[in-house]
């Protein structure tokens, strides 16, 4: 062979590879953390899981085919855990633990040989932060401050070109203002207390009223397509009112005002962060309008009530010396400015002091897309169950699975990589050969003998077995939750039985109102992870329900909770009069799993029905959810899994107009066809998980859709 071709293949095979083009992250970048747990934090360290972490999108220009993985190093001074290279798949992005600054190396490769690779660094995890509002929010105060923190790790978006920098003075505002803000200051004060990177957008406009905020405005457009940006941001801080005391607008517009720009902006981004609510109508070099002043701040505390928002500084408080006068840019002073930062900082610790709400989660658990009528199953349950010992750990899927997008431990601080689990050629299970952190549960375990420890008597048909009993996090940390794209066109359609016109009417109206629930340990929210204080801290069905329907339509709800472990629907008659009290405009009834095992349906739908009565005769404009339970587990002699469904079908007879069927029943039924009974158990007997009250927030949400 010539030499010269000899000598041009071996250089083809050593040649350096291919750059990529990486269009996200960008360089300073800071992405919000998730999974953040301040109480344990507090004895930790950085790139303990406790900080959280962020699944980083990876977008990359023209990528290539190939298998692609991730690294995630260090650099000098900086706080976090490094990551070894590890696989993953773009869409699901890559997962960097709270800390920074990194460099995140990325590289795909083709047959063994890397093809692509770049790197893009510094880049970070921690807190990030919508500033919206108007002058006092961006750079018209006297003195310009620049970042303190050594390794710059206080950081500004810039709406305008889509690039992060260090946040010094002016800040990257719209209105192109060029004095100082009280921005750089809060970013070093929060670095230092929580340890990891800071991000701020500011999208605020000097000058402007809450009128030119509107959904439909420039100013709100920018805002909601800051946040798309983003992705996720932990809070939107809020400084603004002075132009509404000057147009006069009063508390209820203001309130009316907010609300809207609020909502429009979280159904554009898909999330829901709460909005901190800085007192801020005083304006001495301008006006001087207590009056009007007054009605703004009564609209803030207001809105503050309401879900979704919270309350911040009140920077009015700082008069005199804390005010430029009119030789300055008539704003804060720089002494003004150090304690409004300050105060912004107290506020937003308040918020940092305990894990993400409800309301912030309520978007990844997707409980407006119930999982038996859509084309993505989110975070489906399932144990890892083992024949033998040496044998691989399998889970199973409700529904054949065309692909699997995420796997992950409950709790959600583990994601397995690609190639650390096999599909089946059926879609319908996953296999582990070695399912760590992950524990499994040998078949061999699920019937210990009459009298074993954590175990409930008894086995059907087996009277000297009994079965697995573990209440709390026993089965929550033996869980894996899966997101996976369905192989059916069809999906399942369950019948409706009544109807819930007036709740319909109000949630559309805004209106405000009171939901009750009478029921059993299901109701309680037995065993969700909020009741057993681990992550995610996912409450019970009843409060989900309450969240979601808040997030959705605005409405402030209360939630009377009347439910008791062990409760039969008999007790539910004796407590009804406490019920209603309260004053109800929808009650949950939720009996059947402590009635199941009279084996009586008529003996239950009869007391069922005096509930419904009393409430009705109380309140005829009361509507009421009849809830059918989940099933018990099949082996267990007190839970009879023929009994389900003539207990459910007594709670048809009841539906019409106001009165409407919630069919847990049918969804455990159909989620069990394929599955073990345990995927859905938060105690291996009749409670369910968190996968499972999420189940049962979809069946009751699907009937006010």
């Amino acid at each position: 062979m010539n030499t010269s071709l000899l000598l041009a293949a071996a250089a083809l095979t050593v040649a350096e590879p291919t750059k990529l083009d990486v269009e996200s992250p960008r360089p300073r970048q800071v992405s919000q953390r998730v999974g953040f747990e301040p109480a344990i934090a507090k004895g930790e360290q950085p790139g303990h899981w406790s900080f959280g972490w962020a699944d980083i999108p990876v977008r990359i220009a023209a990528a290539p085919p190939g298998t692609w993985e991730y690294r995630v190093v260090k650099l000098a001074g900086a706080t976090g855990a490094d990551v070894p290279w590890t696989r993953f798949e773009l869409a699901t992005g890559a997962r960097v633990p709270a800390g920074g600054w990194y460099r995140l190396d990325l590289r795909c490769t083709l047959k063994d040989n890397t093809v692509r690779e770049t790197s893009v660094e510094p880049i970070g995890v921690g807190e990030v932060f919508i500033v919206a509002g108007q002058s006092y929010a961006t750079n018209c105060n006297d003195r310009r401050f620049t970042v303190q923190d050594e390794a710059k790790r206080v950081v500004a978006f810039d709406s305008a070109t889509g690039a992060w920098g260090p946040a010094n003075d002016p800040q990257p505002t719209p209105d192109k203002s060029d004095g100082g803000s009280i921005w750089p200051p809060v970013g070093d004060a929060l670095v230092k207390a929580h340890r990891v990177p800071i991000g701020f957008a500011n999208v605020a406009w000097g000058g402007t009223s809450t009128r030119q905020w509107a959904p439909g405005e420039q100013l709100h457009m920018r805002l909601r397509d800051t946040g798309v940006s983003l992705g996720h941001v932990r809070a939107v801080l809020w400084q603004q009112g002075e132009s509404d005391v000057i147009e006069k607008t009063t508390t209820e517009k203001y309130v009316s005002n907010v609300r809207a720009i609020r909502l429009a902006a979280a159904a554009k981004w898909g999330t829901n962060p709460p909005w901190l609510l800085a007192k801020s109508t005083h304006h001495p070099t301008v006006y001087n309008d207590a009056a009007g002043e007054g009605r703004i701040r009564q609209a803030i505390d207001e809105l503050a009530a309401r879900p979704g928002f919270l309350a911040g500084p009140d920077t009015d408080t700082l008069t005199g010396a804390n005010r430029g006068d009119a030789k300055s840019r008539r704003h804060f002073s720089a002494v003004g400015q150090e304690k409004a930062a300050a105060m912004w900082v107290e506020s937003i610790a308040k918020l940092l002091q305990s894990p993400a709400s409800t309301a912030e989660q309520l978007p990844g658990w997707r409980l407006l897309e119930p999982a038996w009528r859509s084309e993505i199953v989110h975070g489906e349950s399932s144990i890892l169950l083992r024949d033998k010992a040496d044998g691989p750990a399998v889970a199973r899927l409700a529904f054949p699975a065309a692909e699997v997008q995420s796997v992950a431990s409950a709790n959600g601080r583990h994601r397995f990589s690609p190639g650390t689990w096999t599909l089946s050629d059926d879609g319908l299970t996953l296999s582990f050969a070695n399912p760590a952190p992950i524990p499994a549960v040998l078949a061999a375990e699920l019937f210990p003998p009459k009298g074993s420890p954590m175990s409930y008597a008894s086995r059907v048909g087996h009277p000297e077995r009994n079965l697995m009993y573990h209440p709390g996090v026993w089965f929550h940390d033996r869980n894996i939750e899966v997101t996976y794209r369905r192989r059916e066109a069809k999906f399942e359609k369950p019948e409706a039985f009544g109807s819930l016109p007036k709740t319909a009417a109000r949630l559309k109206a805004g209106e405000a109102f009171t939901v009750g629930v009478s029921g059993d340990s299901i109701s309680t929210g037995l065993d969700a992870s909020a009741k057993v204080n681990t992550p995610p801290h996912q409450p019970g069905y009843p409060d989900l329900v309450v969240a979601q329907l808040q997030a959705k339509f605005d409405s402030k709800i209360a939630l009377v909770n009347r439910a008791v472990a062990g409760w039969s629907v008999a007790n539910g008659v004796s407590d009804l009069d406490k019920l209603l009290v309260s004053k109800p405009h929808l009650v949950i009834v939720a009996y059947g799993m402590n009635d199941v095992g009279r084996r009586d349906p008529k003996w239950y739908g009869e007391r069922t029905k005096i509930i419904v009565d009393r409430i009705r005769a109380a309140n005829p404009d009361t509507e009421i959810i009849l809830v059918s339970s989940m099933l018990g587990n099949a082996e267990w002699t007190a839970t009879p899994r023929a009994m389900f469904a003539p207990y459910r079908d007594e709670l048809k007879k009841l539906c019409g107009p106001g009165i409407a069927l919630a069919d847990g029943t049918a969804v455990w039924d159909a989620m069990l066809k394929r599955k073990h009974d345990l995927d859905l158990t938060g105690n291996g007997l009749n409670h369910p998980n968190d996968f499972g009250h999420r189940l049962y927030a979809q069946a009751v949400l699907d009937l006010l859709r």
